[in-house]
């Protein structure tokens, strides 16, 4: 038994090490365009624009909200009123953590999100994106409230 513990114990310290020097490999080319992936991703999806949608958005896309939303590319995009709520707002990202696994990249990070100047909340989000015929598309999205947030400031009359 022992020498099956010891087995697994090697398994799993390879597997971690191997995690570890896969994701400590990225080259500075990738995590810059992973980065332009990122902003073009929040411009595109913010401003609800049909070419980001064609060009950018993985067709096996899924997003998943801090307000209980699941959709797909199809429901995301026909989504309309969201959108034109999202428009009100503006954010500030930090905490930003950049991986890549072969042709898989992943960022997570924090958003502080204000309205019209207003602190509206902070959420903790992962993108993923995949590389395509040399292109980063955005294939999801995950948005979790965060549990360290401050509370929003109240609007003065």
């Amino acid at each position: 038994m022992n020498q099956y513990r010891a087995y697994m114990l090697f398994i799993m310290i390879s597997i971690v090490s191997h995690s570890v020097s896969a994701q400590s490999q990225v080259s500075a080319s990738t995590t810059r365009d992973l980065q332009e992936a990122e902003t073009k991703m929040f411009d595109g999806i913010l401003h609800h624009s049909a070419d980001y949608f064609k060009d950018y958005v993985a067709n096996d896309y899924i997003t998943i909200n801090a307000d209980g939303i699941m959709a797909n590319k199809e429901e995301t995009f026909a989504d309309t009123l969201r959108y034109k709520f999202l428009s009100d707002f503006t954010w500030k990202l930090s905490d930003k953590k950049i991986r890549a696994y072969g042709d898989v990249g992943i960022i997570t990070g924090r958003a502080r999100v204000y309205r019209k100047d207003i602190y509206a909340g902070e959420y903790l989000y992962t993108a993923i994106f995949v590389k395509d015929h040399n292109k980063w598309m955005f294939t999801g999205w995950q948005g979790t409230m965060s549990k360290d947030s401050p509370k929003p400031s109240v609007p003065s009359n």
